[in-house]
């Protein structure tokens, strides 16, 4: 179909119309949000220092003039405790006068869920009997588990115990996850709940007797007691173990008994085990010693002997003396094992009497391959002759086992392996060659020949009735002219796909801003009402911004996360930099290797930061340090993000609190990308937001904005999500564990990729199918994450060139899933749009970009091709890159006025050229996958720019 002249130049009014009246809402939205915040901080003002002294008519009037301004400012100093009694009273009684709580009586049954959610949280603040009662008949009516949530928090705000019979029988049939949190909840109710329970204690329903016993973990009360230990007896064994561990919390000595210390389910034994490392004593010690033989509980036994003596020295000298008097050689390993933290406390004893036991013990606990503390020992010490005490120990040890000798020749000092009359061992931080996949490149051939001969073809089908009567010359000029329309067409199909992504963006935004309004800091930092966290951090040579990143992560914003950083056999100061910023000490740690990975060469703690722990490892990727990370964590979900990146203080709580909205599981959540170029740091925080001041680093920053700001939210709101940026992404750690963590080599599918990231949600999402399981794949367009982005060409074309090898690897490799009805809208929409416009795309753009060149050349680029090459490709271009500028500031914006103008502009002038060269750097891409396969590529940082004012 041919355009005419006189309609494209139509259609180019319109887009520069459409352009034009973007940019003025970018600018409108911009002085709007400026507007609402100064209307909030009137708001606050007024509540905080005004409305007891103002007079009543006037206060009345401002705020029913400002209703909802007023409700939002007031829910918030309430959470924040910023309003004393007084002025709470004052409120009220203005809110009852302006009849506020009367349109929240009809609004709670309202069709919008986050209406409900908010009128919910917004009369759990407006105490009174009539509110109390619409509530608790809005639970009964309530269908929706997450908004039930919010109107049973909102009951305990009211605390009012006419409210528990409604309550608890809206846990009764409930799914596991919302009466786990609706019974941390009901636990605020107290000693009203503990006067409820008499109606309720002699129920026989399995989700009435958990509430009990979670109750029971954090209220101290003699009938409680006796109801978990009635319970601990069930037929039940989900209501025996959650019995057991209440009673752990409070009542740890009802567990010190043989009984249970030695009781043949493992599980019951196990809880017993860990819960009485809380009764300091030997003969507790030496109830736990039978277990250390026992395979299913000889880890936990040897926790909890381990945390008495961490906790009580004056038992080490007992526990030396049981290993010397043991026979049992599991007893004595397990022994060995608990005493190995205590290896300064050893040597101090080996000038002793007891010397040639220390020897025994010291040997033993080398063949544990507990050697950390023993190195770190020789290669600071100074007394000669403990030394050569101890390198004859070392010889003994090092002729029975290759691991540990190659382990003392990489850690001890080179005075020391000369002394052992050893090299260095030097791990090989150079990969394996990676083995080709032919089968890959000869299919990525036939698309190579398929995307240069389709156009061929269509023009000899099309053509073919005059094939014969015109010349050579001819016929590759009408080749020509039609390439150019088909580039038209192409060009018009992605940007009009851009453009319908935009339009579910702006309801995704929108929803995803409701979701967080109504999401509180009381309700969010209660316990285990999130889920806890471990962020991973993987850095290769990343010594410019390691420390500034660190720092950021310390100090965020969320209620229970540790963090994991990944030293990955870097070449330069990146771990002795860490290791002297936090004044870390190397120590033994036990985890479970759920994920093989390269070797770990130690792991680094410091009892001042509880929740920092660094690890050195042999050089195996980004992939491979990540399952390090996994393997280490012990919490719900894992956090993979960049060490080269900041997250803003609430980024997790901003990326985890979807997971509240849906009864699906969450397998994983992306959060937003911005270039942190431009901007100063202080202390791992942001203290000055700027644009990046280099052309390069600013045309990436409207490219990150388009295709997060349309791409990532369009997509997670056709729940067809199959990218998580490697930068910033929470996943879920069992269901990880499960598929076999990131790909790599030393994993169960025994392949690497340089596109980890996708391929693992799209992997994630492949299992979900295949069970046929409900899932949620979320991305958080507020959760704000900030990187450095390259600011060199050669850089970039190397980051470029890995994301198209990362792309393709990923869609050759689960190629199952394309055109695929069985895996749903990921197999027929999210797959076919990677592999039909970001695959092959490049290579049909790139074609087309020749053929226009050669119009050009040869006089036959006629001014409608011109025109619609135009509107296809730039004006509709510029149109999505603008419009993702506006979503961007939906909540409110980043950037100073000026900055914001500079970013339009560049929105505009980034369709000329740039977006061309990175097509073009993306066919190498292509070709570069069919060579020989390759890692990375070199990443250079700059590193933050620091403040250096403080």
């Amino acid at each position: 179909m041919n355009i005419d002249f006189a309609t494209a130049l139509f259609i180019l009014y319109i887009l520069i119309f459409l352009d034009i009246l973007i940019a003025i809402s970018i600018t409108v939205r911009y002085l709007k949000n400026k507007a609402y915040d100064s209307r909030i901080q009137k708001m606050c003002t007024f509540l905080n220092k005004k409305i007891i002294s103002e007079e009543e008519n006037q206060a009345i009037k401002f705020l029913n003039k400002n209703r909802n301004v007023f409700m939002r400012v007031y829910v918030d100093l309430c959470q924040s405790n910023s309003l004393d009694q007084k002025q709470r009273r004052k409120i009220i009684e203005y809110v009852k006068k302006i009849k506020i709580d009367r349109h929240y009586h009809s609004v709670i049954r309202s069709r919008g869920k986050y209406d409900r959610i908010r009128t919910a949280i917004c009369l759990g603040y407006l105490p009174s009997d009539k509110n109390r009662k619409v509530l608790e008949k809005a639970l009964v009516e309530e269908e929706k588990f997450p908004v039930k949530l919010y109107m049973l928090n909102a009951l305990t705000l009211i605390n009012n115990p006419d409210s528990l019979e409604t309550i608890v029988n809206s846990i009764k049939g409930a799914p596991e996850w919302y009466r786990k949190k609706a019974n941390i909840i009901i636990s605020e109710f107290g000693e009203k709940f503990h006067s409820y329970i008499p109606k309720i204690i002699d129920s026989e329903l399995s989700e009435v007797q958990h509430l009990i016993i979670h109750f029971a973990s954090k209220y101290i009360a003699e009938d409680l007691k006796k109801y978990l230990i009635d319970k601990s007896r069930s037929e039940d064994k989900d209501i025996v173990y959650a019995a057991l561990r209440s009673l752990s919390e409070l009542y740890v000595e009802t567990l010190n008994t043989k009984q249970l210390l030695q009781n043949e389910d493992p599980k019951t034994r196990n809880i017993a085990i860990e819960a009485v490392s809380k009764i300091p004593a030997m003969k507790t010690i030496s109830s736990l010693i039978p277990a250390l033989t026992d395979k299913e509980s000889q880890k936990f036994a040897v926790f909890s002997i381990s945390v008495i003596l961490r906790n009580n020295p004056k038992y080490l000298d007992s526990v030396i003396d049981l290993f010397n008097n043991e026979k049992n050689k599991k007893i004595k390993a397990g022994l060995a094992e608990i005493l190995s933290e205590k290896i300064e406390y050893l040597i101090m004893k080996f000038h002793s009497d007891e010397k040639k036991n220390i020897k025994c013990l010291i040997k033993e606990i080398l063949l544990q391959d507990k050697t950390n503390g023993l190195i770190g020992f020789l290669n600071k010490n100074r007394d000669v002759e403990l030394e050569n005490e101890f390198l004859e120990i070392l010889k003994d040890v090092m002729a029975t086992n290759e691991g540990i000798k190659n382990e003392l020749r990489t850690y001890l000092n080179s005075r020391l392996i000369k002394k052992l009359k050893a090299d260095p061992f030097v791990l090989d931080e150079k990969p394996e060659d990676l083995p080709q996949d032919k089968h890959k490149i000869h299919l990525l051939y036939v698309l190579l020949f398929a995307a240069i001969l389709i156009f061929p073809l269509i023009f000899v089908l099309r053509h073919f009735n005059f094939l014969g009567g015109k010349s050579l010359v001819e016929l590759v000029k009408i080749y020509i002219i039609d390439f150019n329309y088909y580039l038209v067409y192409y060009s018009a199909a992605v940007n009009l796909t851009y453009l319908l992504l935009m339009l579910f963006s702006f309801i995704g935004v929108r929803i995803q801003v409701r979701q967080w309004i109504v999401k509180k800091m009381s309700f969010l930092f209660k316990k285990n009402i999130l889920p806890s966290i471990s962020i991973i951090a993987p850095a290769y040579n990343e010594e410019a911004g390691i420390i500034e990143s660190i720092n950021s992560l310390l100090t965020l914003r969320y209620p229970d996360y540790d963090l994991i950083v990944i030293n990955d056999g870097s070449t330069d100061n990146t771990l002795n930099k860490v290791i002297n910023h936090f004044n870390l000490e190397k120590v033994d740690m036990i985890f479970d290797e759920n994920l093989p990975t390269q070797p770990v060469r130690g792991v680094y703690k410091n009892k001042s930061f509880p929740n920092l722990v660094v690890v050195d490892k042999a050089n195996g990727g980004k992939a491979d340090s990540l399952n390090v990370g996994i393997n280490i964590s012990k919490n719900e979900y894992v956090c993979g993000i960049d060490s080269d990146s900041l997250l803003e203080s609430d980024a997790l709580l901003k990326v985890t609190a979807p997971l509240l909205d849906s009864e699906n599981e969450t397998v994983a959540s992306g959060g937003n990308i911005y270039p942190i170029n431009g901007c100063t740091v202080n202390k791992g925080m942001l203290v000055d937001l700027n644009i990046p001041k280099t052309h390069l680093a600013r045309f990436q920053a409207i490219e990150y904005l388009r295709a997060f700001m349309v791409g990532r939210i369009g997509w997670a709101f056709l729940k067809s999500l199959l990218i998580i940026s490697g930068a910033f992404g929470l996943f879920n750690r069992r269901r990880l564990i499960e598929v076999g963590g990131y790909l790599t080599r030393k994993g169960k599918y025994h392949k690497d990729t340089v596109g980890e990231d996708m391929e693992l949600v799209v992997r994630l999402g492949r299992q979900m199918r295949e069970k046929k399981l409900k899932h949620n794949i979320y991305f958080s367009f507020n959760a704000h994450c900030w990187t450095e982005v390259p600011d060199d060409f050669k850089i970039l074309y190397r980051q470029r060139d890995r994301w198209q090898r990362g792309l393709i690897d990923i869609l050759t490799y689960h190629k199952k899933i394309l055109f695929n009805p069985s895996y749903g809208r990921m197999g027929f929409i999210g797959m076919p749009y990677f592999f039909l416009f970001e695959f092959l795309g490049p290579l049909l753009e790139t074609q087309g970009y020749v053929m226009v060149i050669l119009a050009a050349i040869l006089g036959i680029l006629n001014p409608t091709i011109a025109l619609l090459l135009f509107l296809s490709s730039i004006m509709l271009g510029t149109l999505v890159s603008l419009s993702s500028l506006m979503i961007s500031m939906r909540q409110f914006p980043y950037y100073k006025f000026k900055e914001m103008l500079i970013l339009i502009f560049y929105a505009i002038i980034e369709n000329f050229g740039f977006r061309q060269l990175v097509s073009f750097w993306r066919v190498m891409g292509y070709f570069n996958s069919m060579k020989k396969p390759k890692g990375w590529g070199k990443m250079v940082r700059k590193g933050f720019a620091v403040d250096s004012t403080t």
